[in-house]
């Protein structure tokens, strides 16, 4: 297995019409994109974390008629779920996903300029036409790429050494 990071650079004419009003704020960070799952009826669910004046980001929130609800939990930095219409951008960006054949690490990463930084985790063949595959208002650079190697997070970060040992030399 091997893995791809990409940065992707957006037009911001072209951004979700929150995204691209959290996107100018300057009071605001995008840090992070933890979840995105499309809903039955098109549209689309968001965990995400962003730093700065939250009040700000509730505000767009609940000012943008595009967002059906929206929680942030948090005064400087929180995680943020919101239900939103998508865009055409996204829906382009959601079946290129769904077309290839890899994996999306979560969570995509921002950059201070933000622009994301996102990891893909499959085959090296699986890779090869995923630019192509984007909508034409991103741009693609890539970051790194090289054997994909997990790093121990979720149900097994907790385990001590001999524990993972047990796990690792454990029948199966």
């Amino acid at each position: 297995m091997r893995y791809v990071t990409l940065r992707l650079s957006h037009d911001p004419v072209a951004l979700h019409p929150v995204e691209r009003r959290l996107a100018e704020a300057p009071d605001l960070t995008r840090t992070a994109m933890h979840t995105v799952e499309e809903m039955p009826d098109g549209s689309i669910v968001l965990l995400t974390e962003v730093s700065g004046n939250l009040d700000r980001y509730r505000e767009i929130m609940a000012d943008s008629p595009a967002v059906f609800e929206f929680a942030v939990s948090g005064d400087e930095s929180g995680f943020c779920y919101s239900h939103v219409e998508s865009s055409p951008q996204v829906d382009r960006l959601l079946e290129a996903q769904r077309a290839a054949e890899f994996v999306v690490e979560m969570p995509v990463r921002y950059t201070e300029d933000g622009d994301q930084l996102v990891t893909l985790v499959g085959r090296e063949a699986d890779f090869e036409g995923t630019d192509a595959a984007l909508p034409d208002d991103v741009e693609v650079e890539l970051v790194s790429t090289g054997p994909y190697s997990p790093e121990a997070e979720g149900v097994f970060a907790d385990l001590t050494d001999r524990q993972r040992e047990i796990l690792e030399t454990a029948p199966r």
